[in-house]
């Protein structure tokens, strides 16, 4: 039998993932690994991929103790800050109900099949860490439903009364410690209403906004959640910033962020997409040629100081990247933290802009998977992190 120490010096992940794809129970028993003491089994899964981690619970009930362990999931949470993206097509999940993940940190491409989950899920409307919330219809009835792809458990959520079709959602999670979740919320915006779902109340609690139309693009940032609302007209857009905190069964009324020496900031941006970083809010848009005009000559990333209220230029996308888009068509952009993507129907590449050192970086995002399932080029996704704790 070889030495602990042999083990640790090896290649540990490929020795880990060939262990991983041993399917006769009878096999595993046989193996030297079993023999192996539990510190060294730690250091060599903490070497693997959150996937193959998840995967490696079911070979035998030694592993699935150590895996799911306190212990383990701090330390493998404190190893692994890489940044992800899950991305799905303009029509939802594609017919082999596979979600594409991007690994921004590797620049890898990753499948997880979602065909776990009843087929009358098909929209992607929200996520959260390791949680994704994901829309449906069964008989006649729109309903939600939240699930971990990883460790492929998900809850069919109460129904609502008067959901649309295709929800305006965001979630949130609490303040947790280490690599542990504790509990979170689903935010729903439908017209002059908003309906919270609480992960440790298993119920829904429905509010009015005071507010004539529903936000757009909403975000959580430090326990308030942000949306733009349009004030204007089918032919003039105008728009403004309103906010609600989440508070106590989150009654609270929906307000107007705004300052007078902001001027008409926000309305010098063609869709604006509002997204979420640390500490501040990203307006991302079309930089139109003039508030009058609907002709744009690049994209802008403005940021908002949420402690100063002031506004600054975070990034603009440079020509070579902006004359492969074409903004009399739809554009999708998304992300949040540190990168921001952009999707056209025009071009099979996303393009990301990653704010590195309070600089953005512009890069082409290339042969995204989602492609291949659909006819268009068309894409659209949220911050995504894949884990083994979060339990929907």
């Amino acid at each position: 039998m070889p030495s602990s120490t042999d083990f640790v010096d090896a290649d540990a992940r490929t020795y880990a993932l060939r262990i991983t794809e041993v399917n006769s129970k009878e096999k595993v028993r046989n193996m030297d690994t079993m023999r192996l003491p539990s510190d060294v089994l730690e250091s060599i899964f903490l070497r693997l991929s959150v996937s193959d981690v998840a995967k490696a619970r079911v070979v035998c009930r030694q592993w699935k103790l150590l895996l799911c362990s306190h212990v383990f999931l701090t330390r493998y949470g404190d190893l692994n800050h890489e940044n992800w993206v899950a991305l799905f097509g303009e029509s939802g999940l594609n017919e082999g109900r596979v979600l594409v993940l991007y690994n921004a940190t590797l620049s890898t491409w990753h499948r997880v099949a979602l065909n776990f989950l009843p087929a009358e899920f098909t929209d992607v409307i929200a996520a959260v860490d390791g949680l994704l919330c994901v829309a449906g219809q069964i008989n006649g009835k729109n309903i939600m439903c939240v699930c971990n792809p990883i460790t492929r458990a998900y809850k069919i959520l109460p129904c609502l009364h008067e959901v649309p079709s295709l929800p305006v959602a965001v979630m949130v999670r609490s303040n947790h410690k280490g690599y542990q979740c504790t509990y979170y919320q689903l935010i729903v915006l439908r017209g002059d209403a908003v309906a919270v779902y609480s992960s440790t109340l298993s119920t829904w609690v429905e509010f009015n906004t005071g507010l004539p139309y529903r936000p757009r693009s909403p975000v959580v940032c430090s326990g308030v959640i942000y949306g733009l609302q349009n004030m204007g007209s089918p032919w003039k857009s105008s728009w403004r910033l309103v906010y609600a905190k989440l508070g106590e069964g989150c009654k609270e009324v929906w307000y107007p962020l705004y300052r007078s020496e902001w001027g008409e900031i926000l309305d010098i941006l063609r869709q604006p997409r509002l997204l979420e970083a640390k500490e501040c809010l990203l307006l991302v848009g079309g930089l139109k040629h003039s508030v009058a005009s609907n002709l744009c000559s690049t994209f802008v990333i403005l940021k908002l100081d949420l402690t100063t209220l002031e506004w600054c230029e975070a990034a603009r996308m440079p020509h070579a990247f902006y004359k492969h888009f074409d903004l009399n068509m739809d554009f999708k952009i998304f992300g949040g933290g540190s990168s921001v993507y952009f999707s056209s129907k025009v071009s099979p590449r996303l393009v990301a802009c990653d704010f590195i050192d309070g600089k953005g970086v512009w890069h082409w995002v290339r042969d995204c998977p989602v492609n291949s399932y659909q006819k268009t080029f068309f894409c659209k996704g949220f911050p995504f992190e894949p884990r083994l704790d979060c339990n929907p």
